[in-house]
């Protein structure tokens, strides 16, 4: 068995045992992580586009960029 499934199997196992009442908390919870992981794809999408965005920028611009940034830095 693949070492994901033995996780999932685990999960599912201790779930199974978990009293109804505390359902609601384990559901927030989990819920919780869903966001977060929403939260750092949606930060990755928006830090990748940024990614050559210099490209298109003429060399000379681009070299008065980096000594400003060094200067400020």
């Amino acid at each position: 068995m693949v070492e994901s499934e033995k996780i999932y199997q685990s999960i599912l196992l201790r779930l199974s045992r978990i009293p109804v009442d505390y359902l609601q908390q384990v559901d927030s919870y989990l819920q919780h992580f869903s966001e977060n992981i929403e939260h750092k794809k949606q930060n990755q999408v928006e830090i990748m586009s940024l990614a050559g965005s210099w490209s298109d920028m003429p060399d000379e611009d681009f070299e008065d960029f980096l000594e400003v940034t060094k200067e400020t830095g």
